[in-house]
């Protein structure tokens, strides 16, 4: 496929989304991380990109799990879409319960069933228009993403691997994920959602094994708050995930380096939750500990002039 990377022809303000640099000082080494605010997309979302490689129209029905965000939820209901909340039967994970919906709709309606979890334009919309963009920046030590239905993964896989850059292919997800690796739990269950996927990615498969980070939900909820309060980003959950394993691999490193996050969406579709769904999901207690822990690292985090 042609590489893409700037798809004039689309008639929506997606793509050449800013790429906003900080430095953070880690055990007396200051390091250059950047992040790439796919929130700017039209729609809010690195999903924007997936969309329009994938769709010439607006879809009339949309089929999600009970985890959708009511910004989500209302935006969907705003444009005048159909939504219906696939709810996961005995021993079925939520994506299964939305293929399954989604089958049943497409052959009970005749309509036309769009699944981005199958599509492998989902990771070429990554591999030839946000990969593109990201390294036009670049050099960079390392790249980090996480995974839902693993196409920004595989698409920033097989651009690297396909240009062998040097640079390092981090995926960050929480312990129960299982989307490219085995879980690195039994039991979990996600609570953030778009961070991680209790599936098997279709993109996975990639050689070798991808790097993992594993970053817990409490960690993510006390680095978005953490973030919020100081103003320095407006990144959503997922996005502070990517973040937050992102200085943990920054952590150990001996000399400066040069990195970059893939931030998906923003924090606009998460803030009326925050208190009332996401941190009583982890615990008053763990979410407390982990703001402790992580206030010293992103008190040193310093904002400079978008890239």
């Amino acid at each position: 496929m042609t590489a893409m990377t700037d798809m004039t022809e689309c008639p929506f303000d997606i793509g050449n989304t800013p790429l906003t640099p900080f430095s953070v000082t880690l055990n007396g080494i200051q390091h250059e991380l950047f992040l790439k605010e796919e929130r700017c997309n039209a729609f809010g979302s690195v999903k924007d990109r997936v969309a329009w490689y994938i769709l010439s129209h607006i879809a009339a029905t949309i089929v999600s799990s009970p985890s959708i965000s009511r910004y989500n939820a209302e935006g969907i209901e705003r444009a005048g879409a159909r939504l219906l909340i696939a709810e996961p039967a005995p021993g079925e994970c939520a994506n299964t319960a939305r293929m399954r919906i989604a089958g049943e709709i497409s052959a009970r309606e005749g309509q036309t069933f769009l699944n981005q979890y199958e599509s492998f334009l989902n990771p070429a919309s990554h591999e030839h228009w946000t990969a593109p963009e990201v390294f036009a920046a670049g050099p960079f030590d390392a790249c980090f993403v996480t995974s839902s239905s693993g196409g920004t993964a595989r698409g920033f896989s097989d651009y690297l691997a396909a240009r062998q850059t040097g640079t390092e292919l981090v995926l960050v997800e929480p312990a129960a994920s299982s989307a490219f690796l085995a879980p690195a739990c039994d039991n979990g269950k996600l609570k953030v959602p778009g961070y991680g996927s209790q599936r098997r990615s279709s993109f996975a498969g990639m050689q070798p094994d991808p790097s993992m980070v594993r970053v817990d939900e409490a960690s993510v909820l006390a680095a978005f708050s953490l973030l919020e309060a100081r103003h320095l980003t407006q990144i959503g959950l997922s996005s502070v995930g990517v973040l937050v394993g992102a200085l943990e691999w920054l952590s150990p490193q001996t000399e400066p380096k040069r990195i970059v996050c893939v931030c998906a969406d923003g924090d606009e579709r998460y803030l009326s939750e925050i208190e009332t769904r996401y941190i009583p999901a982890v615990g008053s207690d763990a979410f407390g500990a982990a703001c402790a822990r992580l206030q010293p690292v992103i008190s040193t985090m310093q904002r400079f002039a978008t890239v």
